[in-house]
């Protein structure tokens, strides 16, 4: 595909509008000096090119065009033209059916040496990776872009790659190189004044700090978060950041705390809403640590309701919190078949985290009745997902949990071809 000069253009577009040159002309801008633009004999000025795109759009619309258009576009190189145009057709590309059309724009930004082009399509590539759950594609394409763009000095994208890197590795439950990569992104974001991505790295970071028990650390960052959030603009951040708050609460013990605050949160959605869903099924999961089942079934089974209707991505978090409460009040068959729900649902949705935390409840389940075989299948399935994503922490923990399982049902060669292999991951991250 081949892309204008300044003259070229303003002559295709000018024939396209069916304009003569002298409907382009003003005091300040002769017909000869139109024909000596096109002829690429002269170039135009900032001024003399908004003033022109001002007129050509004037007649697309008199016509019924929308051309839209300004001087920028019009005093484009042909490379310009040519980033333009990508960026533009960028757009187009949405999910993995249309990956097909990133071969093209790859030709042409090869063709004109457009390498922002390149970063920008290893970026779109890794949000369709991400949005479709498949994390380690979008970590390796996030990186593509990383490299690009740390390479030629592009800044503006690179907080946004550090946090979606971030995002990724909080999503296949690598905490602390999450954390990395948020500090990265925050860092980055200071520097082009990006407080958009700053304050998204922050509420990330407390996440995390969150996830590996560091609460005190994770609050911080919450209460950070909470001073720049507009409530009233962006009530579903202020949520789920005042969620992680209470749920640094719940872990640190200060139950009745934590059950404030997502009451609170109550007072500020409509009860039909998505998010009353996440509150709900929150609240549900408070109750049962009080060891108050009846109230805790009355809030998940809300939960579930709306959950199944308006949110069945972040269904299979109720259900496995639901199970595990009947479980505990003795209902064992609704549990498991609940449990298997919720874990297929994660399955469906790629949801790494409550993929572990579902299959290693289940298997507690069958331990506790004593089907050591179900309970060792059960390990196994959550072995699987730790290789996939690579993950030392659960590769090392299930390994030991299996050995122990053996050692219990006196199979000494599987313990020790477990124990093993959890010497070899250790050995592996040894410095």
């Amino acid at each position: 595909m081949e892309f204008s000069t300044q003259g070229e253009r303003l002559k295709k577009i000018r024939k396209m509008l069916k304009m003569k040159q002298r409907e382009l002309q003003d005091k300040n801008i002769t017909r000869g000096f139109i024909s000596m633009i096109e002829s690429g004999r002269s170039t135009m000025s900032k001024e003399t090119a908004s003033a022109i795109a001002k007129k050509l759009n004037k007649r697309a619309k008199e016509i019924g065009i929308n051309l839209n258009i300004d001087g920028k576009y019009l005093l484009m190189t042909p490379a310009e033209e040519a980033e333009y145009y990508c960026i533009q057709k960028l757009k187009e590309i949405n999910n993995e059916e249309d990956l097909s059309k990133v071969n093209g724009l790859l030709e042409i930004a090869e063709k004109y040496g457009r390498k922002r082009v390149n970063a920008l399509i290893s970026i779109k590539i890794g949000d369709i990776m991400y949005n479709a759950n498949k994390y380690i594609d979008a970590i390796l394409n996030y990186n593509k872009a990383l490299e690009l763009l740390m390479m030629y000095g592009f800044k503006e994208q690179i907080p946004y790659v550090y946090n979606m890197l971030g995002v990724c590795k909080m999503n296949i439950t690598d905490y602390a190189e999450a954390i990395f990569y948020f500090d990265k992104a925050m860092s980055f974001a200071d520097e082009i004044n990006d407080k958009s991505i700053r304050n998204k790295a922050i509420y990330n970071i407390s996440l995390c700090y969150k996830h590996i028990g560091k609460y005190d650390v994770a609050i911080e960052y919450v209460e950070k978060f909470l001073k720049d959030c507009n409530k009233s603009h962006e009530l579903i951040n202020y949520i789920y950041a005042s969620s992680i708050k209470a749920n640094c609460f719940r872990a640190m013990g200060f139950l009745e705390k934590s059950l404030d605050v997502y009451k609170n949160l109550l007072n500020d959605v409509n009860d039909e809403d998505s998010i009353a869903g996440f509150i709900y099924s929150n609240i549900g999961e408070i109750y049962g640590d009080l060891n108050d089942y009846e109230k805790s079934l009355e809030y998940l089974h809300k939960a579930e309701k709306i959950r199944r209707s308006k949110d069945e991505k972040s269904l299979s978090h109720t259900l496995i919190e639901k199970a595990n409460v009947l479980f505990k009040i003795g209902n064992i068959k609704e549990s498991i078949r609940l449990m298997e729900e919720g874990i297929s649902t994660a399955n469906k949705n790629n949801d790494i985290k409550y993929i572990i935390i579902g299959n290693y409840r289940l298997a507690d389940i069958y331990k506790q009745l004593n089907d050591r075989e179900k309970a060792i299948n059960t390990y196994n399935k959550i072995l699987e997902v730790a290789k996939n994503i690579n993950s030392i922490k659960e590769l090392l923990k299930i390994h030991i949990k299996l050995s122990i399982l053996y050692l219990e049902d006196d199979n000494v060669d599987k313990c020790k071809n477990h124990l093993s292999k959890a010497d070899k991951i250790v050995e592996s991250v040894r410095p």
